[in-house]
């Protein structure tokens, strides 16, 4: 680890009190820094988190009731997003998608136990949940009664300069260490630091720590409904929630990363992060749809006829290889032809085709045509011109 400690007089406090301070704690708020160093990377991902909970007793789904709101800014780019709890709710937001999930719904109440087990539940599995004071106690009080684990508390201590309590150890599987650990929480048990390295010593050697901030001004605060929780992300609710999510709402958003394998036995992929060679016309089709054939003639018309280079992906939602070769014919430089996308489909709101999409190189849907209609190569022309102003 990479702090030293130093042991002085126990003042009596030991790991049980501090499961029990922890879990029980009211109204916690504060900001994080939170930091994974990887083994192939010279510099850490940096997320910046706010944290909010309170313990929740009456509940038998969660340690607490959260809300939680992350960012990162990593090469360039930006992600956001958030997690909250309250009893029974549970509300996730990443990568433009809004997922919900609510107990008294027959669908959504096994996620809050798979198999029984509240812990594997969706509400106990958020990003950044285990930094949570209350969720800290749990981890404590399974510490005490984990084998895998070895542990020393120091109860009065001093780290930088400043007198703390911190617990430190190691957690072993068949004799082999997979996990040395620190946590660090001042005199009045809150949680000031933890640090954690996986397979130590080994190649795959993680650093993962995460500082805790209780002077930033900003901080937030929990919810108790839904509408609360609208009022801090009416724009996530508005734009990206499951249930209203539209094909409309689609131009100014990234498209979403997607795989679907390829006519000739390979596979496609794009990542959340990745861009495109060039601007990128996404045509999501149908082999079954009559107008199929002429939407491809009329892209390929649009293309041809534009000064600079655009490439095509054709997504068939459908998987009949004949049928699809039938109606492309042979694949151009440029052209990806995709079937059994109907992943992508469903993350761009499609519930008919043919939709065409007009990217630029960022992957960011700039414009889209839904329908056919003999307009298509204008459409595509006077749009891709565009991106290239």
């Amino acid at each position: 680890m990479t702090v030293a400690l130093g042991s002085h007089a126990s003042n009596n406090i030991d790991l049980n009190t501090l499961a029990s301070h922890l879990a029980g704690m009211k109204d916690y708020a504060s900001s994080a820094t939170f930091e994974v160093l990887l083994p192939t990377s010279e510099f850490p991902v940096v997320y910046q988190i706010k944290l909010a909970s309170t313990a929740n007793e009456g509940d038998s789904l969660a340690a607490a009731e959260y809300l939680i709101d992350w960012k990162l800014e990593k090469d360039g780019n930006h992600s956001e997003g958030f997690s909250a709890y309250f009893p029974g709710h549970h509300y996730r937001y990443r990568d433009q998608r809004l997922q919900e999930y609510h107990y008294n719904t027959p669908n959504d109440a096994p996620t809050f136990a798979p198999g029984g087990d509240v812990s594997h539940g969706v509400q106990n599995q958020a990003q950044f949940c285990d930094l949570l004071p209350q969720y800290l106690g749990q981890t404590f009080a399974s510490m005490m009664t984990d084998s895998t684990y070895k542990y020393t508390v120091h109860a009065d201590t001093i780290i930088s300069r400043q007198k703390v309590i911190a617990i430190d150890g190691v957690r072993s599987f068949g004799g082999i260490e997979a996990l040395e650990y620190l946590y660090i929480l001042d005199r009045d048990m809150l949680p000031l630091k933890t640090e954690f390295v996986s397979n130590p010593g080994q190649i795959g050697e993680q650093l993962i720590t995460a500082t805790y901030d209780y002077s930033n001004e900003s901080t937030i605060c929990t919810v108790n409904s839904e509408e609360e929780l609208i009022e801090l992300y009416p724009e996530v609710f508005e734009r990206f929630r499951e249930s209203s999510f539209r094909l409309e709402n689609l131009p100014g958003r990234r498209l979403p990363a997607f795989t679907a394998p390829t006519t000739t036995g390979e596979r496609y992929a794009h990542a959340k992060d990745s861009k495109f060679a060039a601007p990128t016309v996404i045509a999501i089709l149908d082999a079954g749809v009559g107008s199929t054939g002429a939407t491809v003639r009329l892209l390929r018309e649009a293309i041809d006829n534009m000064p600079m280079q655009v490439d095509l992906i054709l997504a068939f939602v459908s998987n009949n290889v004949d049928r699809i070769e039938q109606l492309t014919g042979e694949i151009r430089a440029g052209e990806h032809l995709l079937m059994s996308a109907r992943g992508l489909a469903r993350d761009c709101g499609v519930t008919d085709t043919p939709v065409i999409l007009i990217c630029d190189k960022n992957t960011e849907v700039k414009d889209l045509h839904i329908g056919f209609n003999n307009d298509i190569a204008d459409f595509v022309i006077e749009k891709t011109a565009l991106i290239a102003k």
